[in-house]
């Protein structure tokens, strides 16, 4: 019966050593489950991390089309300079024009004031041609009257 004891008791310390084991596999797979959580946690990280850079990669993209929208707005802002611009100088043409009109108007005063000076001179010329009709008249009668005496 001894012997009988000693087996069971072997038997039993088989068993502790087994449920030991057991026990540390346990261990190591709640460790295993604890690793997987965390590696799901990392995978959840590097999603994140991905759409971060999605989005950094979207905000580089925003600020070239704001700079593209500040250039814009600069050409915008020129072509609006160059638009008072071509009013300006279509004003000038308008100016040069007058200026043309009033050049000729001058020219044409010019030529009014010859032609005044010319009437003057006419006038001149008639009343020297009345008074030299009225010497001939007397020199007619002052030769009939010769005559006559």
């Amino acid at each position: 019966m001894l012997t009988e004891l000693l087996k069971l008791s072997l038997i039993d310390t088989e068993l502790l050593r087994l449920s030991l084991m057991l026990t540390e596999l346990l261990k190591l797979s709640l460790i295993d489950t604890e690793l997987l959580k965390l590696s799901l946690i990392l995978t959840e990280l590097l999603k994140l991390s991905l759409m971060l850079t999605e989005l950094l990669r979207l905000s580089l993209i925003d600020t070239e089309l704001l700079k593209l929208s500040l250039i814009v707005t600069e050409l915008l802002r020129l072509s609006l300079i160059d638009t008072e611009l071509l009013k300006l100088s279509l004003m000038l043409t308008e100016l040069v024009k007058l200026s043309l009109i009033l050049t000729e108007l001058l020219n044409l005063s010019l030529i009014a004031t010859e032609l005044l000076k010319l009437s003057l001179m006419l006038t001149e010329l008639l009343k020297l041609s009345t008074i030299l009709t009225a010497l001939l008249t007397l020199s007619l009668r002052s030769t009939a009257l010769h005559n006559l005496s």
